[in-house]
């Protein structure tokens, strides 16, 4: 007899922690408005007004882990993570997303051993507040987990992040790029 649990599905986990269906709405841009101020992602802030006036809570809606598997494309995720809680991890960028939300980005070179390091290396500072220090016990417990899961596979891949210098216009930008040097293409390395 199987144990339960272990037929969960994988991927991830349900928005609002229960199932959910997608449902297009076409409302008032000042209803709009008015939806963002209670949350700028407009299905929590449904939720969580009728929540609140079905007496189910106070409309807050449970916090999104402070780390996760984001699946992205098929059968491959990224390690999201709040952006407000982890800042400072050595050698690990967070790349954006959307609200709070960014992926993690290593430096050239480094691998999911370096991203466990570099948790260790900031868990062992003094100035961490508390909700930091839960979040990094946390993000430090997932990786361990996903590391030894048997059903991961775990891959190093280089990004591209192309960000506009302080002060440049994009047309200047462009501009620049277009008069650039031009290297012949490196041969593949397959």
């Amino acid at each position: 007899m199987p144990k339960q649990g272990l037929n969960r599905k994988r991927g991830r986990p349900p928005k609002f922690g229960r199932p959910g269906q997608v449902v297009a709405l076409t409302l008032p841009q000042e209803t709009v408005r008015g939806l963002r101020r209670v949350d700028p992602d407009i299905g929590w802030a449904i939720v969580s007004l009728l929540e609140a006036k079905a007496g189910r809570g106070d409309g807050a809606r449970a916090a999104p882990a402070d780390s996760e598997l984001v699946q992205v494309a098929g059968r491959r995720s990224l390690i999201v993570v709040n952006r407000d809680v982890m800042k400072h991890l050595p050698g690990v960028n967070v790349i954006p997303l959307h609200g709070n939300r960014g992926f993690l980005a290593l430096e050239p070179g480094r691998g999911m051993s370096d991203l466990e390091l570099a948790v260790l290396d900031r868990l062992a500072t003094h100035a961490l507040d508390a909700r930091e220090h839960r979040a990094l016990v946390q993000l430090r417990t997932q990786l361990r987990k996903w590391r030894r899961d048997r059903h991961l596979q775990i891959y190093t891949r280089a990004i591209i992040v192309i960000e506009q210098a302080n002060g440049s216009s994009s047309r200047a930008s462009a501009g620049a790029v277009s008069r650039a040097p031009r290297r012949p293409p490196a041969p593949d390395a397959d």
